[in-house]
């Protein structure tokens, strides 16, 4: 008997064939195979995103035609290139050889993720790793990147590309695993369902064979990826949509398996994810229980996005070619200037302010010499961390894990997600980060931690900061230290950069009150740049911004609902996309 093996003729797709024809002759002694080798519509138009050719099917439709029509006996797959629904008259006979799930960035610097500057181009043609980047990273320009896996690399050594995101294991079958950069963790970037495993397909009729690949069949493998590829189906996704997912499985203690998996589904830009897990006896029961509770918390309505292209950085367009005046500080601009330009805009930095330490004194002094008095220290900005941990720096207290060993005798709040990073990336834990990015939001949620119970509380922040986040937790009982570190100054934006204004924009964005203070005394005495802001978008991160704003006779085109640069940019697209479609009916 001879087994006639169809498979695609790619390096990796033959090294694979290879694999289970190896299998199959220590199982079946003296069992003769032949490579029949298929291009499929996947291999054939290279220069488009797999989405936009069909993205489900693409690898695998011409090889199963092969199997329906006796071209072939059994054909070989990458197990996350298979559509869910199995093709009408083929069953999955075989799953096999997952080694290894994760995915693997290869940089052309040998950068790791967290390294690559702002603005570096990621090259993936999938949807799921182009939302975990921007989620991890939402700085880094992703664009999709085609051909196998020897191509994408030559992509990156000669600049087309930074960096690449590939599956782990076709560069590991390859030889080629010493080419990783980093080898992306399962826990942060969660693996396509079934990735890493190889399927093999017969046709569902042809009991013989079926019998055949039952020898080199790994069942708890295949009760993994069942898991892993049923929570797919049970959200009606494709495996081109932006769905990772992760199955083990063990011994349950009452005897058979216990499977236990984690699935998350995100947004196309990565701006929202949504991550479930638990545990089952059986593949089924674990992937219908979790794909509901997905269901239920918006799944759908994600997918939905995903498969309308809405929230992609593709559809962006609407920014293309749009003169976006950035008025934050010259030193922190640079990765929403990156983001903009990523997105074919064209960024005009503007600054407006700029930080500057607030000037040492007793109060100061006093405050971090009682440090260990504070039940709570509250953080309101990066820029509170940064020179409140600076002044600590200066006072003696060393630095690195001595700070953060030196804070542990208070609990540690932050007003937002960015501010926590801040703290994160100096080895400082978090008790508390607020949902909503904002001072009254962290007072409520702190003052539920303290039950009515009167602590002490320290609040380094900006000589210009708001008081309600102070006002709030006082009302609440807490003896609160409002203690500034720094001051927001106006600074002075250069020549060049106020004649690119005065050309005319058709954007400004606002990251604080001061720089609305400060763009609207320039105004006042340059008219041609009060014309062009007259014309303009005005783009402002959060309502303490918009309201400087109307204060100061400005019209307010839209408010971020997550108040950081990324809300920001949101805010942005959101508004240009609208007059978009407004314009086009």
């Amino acid at each position: 008997m001879t087994v006639r093996v169809g498979t695609r003729s790619s390096r990796l797709a033959l090294w694979q064939t290879e694999l289970v024809i190896g299998r199959l002759r220590t199982a079946h002694r003296g069992l003769a195979c032949r490579v029949v080798t298929l291009s499929t519509q996947g291999d054939e138009v290279i220069d488009r995103p797999l989405p936009e050719i069909g993205g489900k099917g693409v690898f695998t439709e011409r090889i199963e035609e092969a199997l329906r029509s006796n071209e072939i006996d059994i054909a070989v797959h990458s197990l996350k290139d298979l559509p869910v629904e199995e093709a009408e008259g083929t069953a999955i006979a075989a799953v096999l050889a997952r080694e290894e799930a994760r995915d693997v960035l290869v940089s052309r610097d040998r950068l790791v993720l967290e390294r690559l500057p702002a603005g570096a181009v990621v090259g993936t043609s999938s949807t799921r790793r182009q939302a975990q980047l921007l989620a991890l990273r939402p700085d880094l320009v992703v664009r999709p990147i085609r051909g196998n896996v020897e191509t994408r690399l030559r992509k990156v050594e000669e600049g087309e590309y930074d960096a690449t995101v590939i599956a782990g294991a076709g560069l590991a079958r390859l030889g080629l695993a010493a080419r990783a950069t980093e080898w992306l963790d399962a826990e942060r970037f969660l693996p396509a369902p079934g990735q890493g495993a190889i399927a093999v397909q017969c046709r569902s009729s042809d009991r013989s064979t079926i019998a055949l690949l039952a020898a080199i069949d790994e069942p708890a493998l295949r009760s993994a990826t069942e898991a892993e590829r049923g929570f797919l189906r049970g959200l009606g996704g494709g495996c081109s949509a932006p769905v990772g997912a992760y199955a083990t499985v063990a011994r349950a203690r009452a005897g058979g398996e216990l499977v236990t998996l984690r699935a998350r589904v995100s947004a196309p830009d990565g701006s929202r994810t949504i991550e479930v897990e638990g545990s089952a006896a059986g593949a089924a029961e674990i992937a219908e229980r979790l794909a509901e509770r997905a269901r239920s918390q918006g799944a759908e309505a994600l997918l939905r996005s995903a498969a309308s292209g809405r929230d992609a950085p593709s559809r962006a367009r609407a920014l293309e070619g749009r003169r976006v005046v950035v008025t934050r500080e010259r030193e922190r601009a640079g990765e929403l200037c990156a983001r903009l330009a990523a997105f074919g805009a064209t960024p005009l930095l503007f600054p407006l302010i700029r930080i500057e330490p607030e000037p040492e004194g007793p109060t100061i002094a006093e405050a971090i010499g009682a440090l260990a008095s504070f039940q709570w220290l509250v953080f309101t900005s990066a820029n509170g961390v940064e020179h409140f941990l600076s002044r600590l720096e200066s006072a003696g207290a060393g630095g690195g894990a001595r700070i953060a060993e030196r804070l542990r005798t208070a609990r540690i709040a932050a007003v937002g997600k960015k501010t926590a990073e801040a703290l994160g990336s100096r080895g400082i834990a978090v008790d508390l980060v607020a949902g909503e990015a904002t001072g009254s939001a962290l007072a409520r949620e702190l003052a539920a931690r303290l039950a009515g119970e009167s602590v002490r509380v320290l609040l380094p922040r900006a000589r210009e900061g708001g008081e309600d986040l102070a006002a709030g937790l006082r009302e609440r009982g807490a003896a609160v230290t409002d203690l500034p570190v720094y001051r927001t100054v106006a600074a002075q934006p250069s020549e060049a950069e106020r004649a690119a204004v005065r050309e005319g924009v058709d954007a400004l964005l606002f990251a604080s009150g001061s720089a609305v203070r400060a763009f609207t005394e320039i105004a006042a005495r340059e008219p041609a740049i009060d014309a062009a802001a007259s014309r303009a978008a005005l783009i402002c991160i959060g309502p303490s911004t918009s309201e400087a704003a109307r204060s100061r006779g400005l019209r307010v085109a839209a408010t971020a609902e997550e108040h950081t640069s990324e809300g920001l940019l949101r805010a942005l697209l959101a508004y240009f996309e609208e007059e978009h479609e407004r314009n086009r009916s």
